[in-house]
């Protein structure tokens, strides 16, 4: 149960108990906690929710003008403790105090007399200084206990620590023999609570330990089993290996997820392991919702294998890099206008090096490398006296389009799918897919994407090789400096680049 104590605001001066899990906070009239929508203009309609979680009273901000505020501080999520002062909204919001009670039965006297009973159990000694000392602090203990809803308390060590230098300095004063003793008996209550929480932590970190080596287990079975398959070309064992790899990837994420029960923060920290080009394609596949367990080895392979191309193409990628930063405005906005990441444009890179005049041996032209059927099916104009290809506005709202189609078709999450068929062509995709459907479970998401496809070897190598290519561009140009982008020009780069512009 909480408590809350109106302080300020339309509620002022009253005292409301919820006994929920969850509830809400706000002016709307379906809030648990409601305030006077024309008094409170500071609350939201939705303001906030305090839920019970891990043991405690958690306050949620829910995004509204002027936040919560926990004694003073802004917070977005804490949790509460007895007596903590809220505030919801700006200045002037409305305040109140909350009580928590976890533990509908602690008796907090009760429980600093059997604090008490245990020292004196222990001890022999008659001191009453010493003895009011350890009173005074099992009540302070029992307080914060009351204060934490009637559980233990972290503050339970501090406090008997304090007492122990406190009956240390009062006990010198006399005999050896007797301070020994007392000290002693302090000692003792605090290493009963010492061994308890040193148990409970011992017990906790075996369990983290023994989920890391299970994780680590089945993390080396599944790139072993990647592995295999880079090098495997018969296709029913590929589908035998994908299956082990599903069945280990499966059993990899629920151990994460135990591990996210036990240890947030190690979970989080070992989600994200890996070195810089894990976390760059980690980044790039969260935006499309695309995230996969474990890239495979030869993806990531060919990934940096296309960015150091890149970085050693030195003045010819400082060239390409020049030209994409010149046309990205045009490029950006027509991206925007269909809400398409903008990472599927560096398309672009590949297909021409950004350049609106490139042609090709199949007749393809353009920055986009439109043939005439594809260009004249997205509304540009290609005949004897105008070809729209050229055009740099006209033609990437063309490819947007085009590309907006294949996700449409695909799934936002299948974008690395839709950037293969830019280059081998929505029909080859879906005659992929065609075959992939055949297989029993063959409609499921799961075998529908990229990664899946990639791992049987049904796109072919061309295609396999140009989504790499596309990751390595944006990777490259998001920065820039680092890439070598951004060197000064020098008088070779300079010819370069005309020469380029010339052709």
């Amino acid at each position: 149960m909480i408590r809350f104590n109106h302080l300020t605001g339309s509620l002022s001066g009253s005292s409301i108990d919820l006994d929920k899990r969850s509830l809400r906070v706000g002016t709307s009239g379906d809030c648990d906690l409601r305030y006077d929508l024309d008094r409170d203009t500071e609350v939201g309609h939705y303001h906030a929710a305090v839920v019970l979680k891990e043991g405690a009273y958690h306050v949620l901000d829910l995004g509204q003008a002027g936040g919560v505020w926990v004694n003073g501080e802004r917070v977005q999520s804490r949790a509460l403790r007895s007596g903590d002062r809220i505030r919801f909204g700006g200045d002037g919001g409305p305040e109140a105090e909350v009580a928590v009670v976890l533990d509908p039965n602690y008796d907090a006297a009760k429980d600093a007399r059997e604090m008490v009973e245990a020292f004196r159990v222990r001890s022999t000694s008659r001191e009453t200084k010493a003895l009011r000392l350890v009173e005074a602090a099992a009540g302070r203990v029992a307080e914060e206990r009351a204060r934490a809803g009637g559980t233990k308390s972290r503050r339970t060590m501090e406090v008997m620590a304090t007492t122990m230098h406190e009956v240390g300095d009062l006990m010198r004063t006399q005999t050896r023999k007797r301070w020994v003793r007392i000290v002693g008996a302090v000692v003792g209550v605090s290493a009963v609570i010492i061994a308890g929480l040193g148990l409970i932590i011992y017990q906790k970190q075996k369990q983290i330990d023994q989920l890391l080596d299970a994780k680590s287990g089945f993390d080396q079975q599944i790139q072993a089993i990647q592995v295999q398959m880079d090098a495997e070309r018969d296709s029913l064992r590929l589908v035998i290996l994908e299956r082990q790899l599903q069945e280990a990837q499966a059993n990899a994420v629920r151990t994460l997820a135990d591990l996210a029960r036990t240890d947030k923060a190690r979970a989080a920290a070992v989600a994200e392991s890996g070195d810089e080009l894990d976390r760059e394609i980690r980044a790039i596949l969260r935006q499309f919702d695309a995230e996969t367990y474990a890239v495979p080895p030869i993806f990531k392979e060919r990934l940096a294998y296309h960015i150091e191309q890149l970085q050693r193409a030195g003045p010819t990628a400082r060239i390409i890099y020049r030209r994409k930063v010149k046309y990205w405005p045009k490029i950006a906005a027509e991206f925007k206008a269909l809400e398409l990441p903008e990472v599927m444009a560096y398309v672009a890179w590949t297909e021409s090096q950004f350049n609106p005049y490139a042609r090709s041996s199949a007749g393809a032209r353009g920055m986009w490398q439109m043939t005439r059927t594809t260009a004249q099916s997205l509304g540009l104009r290609v005949d004897g006296s105008v070809d729209q290809r050229t055009d740099v506005s006209k033609q990437t709202r063309a490819a947007a389009k085009y590309l907006a189609g294949l996700l449409a078709e695909f799934g936002e999450d299948a974008f690395m799918l839709a950037m293969a068929s830019y280059n081998k062509g929505e029909n080859g995709v879906r005659r992929v897919l065609r075959q992939v459907a055949r297989t029993p479970g063959g409609f499921k998401k799961s075998k529908r994407d990229f990664w899946h496809l990639y791992r049987l070897k049904l796109l072919p190598e061309e295609t396999r090789e140009y989504v790499p290519k596309i990751l390595a561009a944006a990777i490259v140009c998001n920065n820039p400096q680092k890439y070598g982008l951004l060197r000064a020009d020098s008088g070779a780069d300079s010819l370069a680049d005309s020469a380029q512009a010339a052709r």
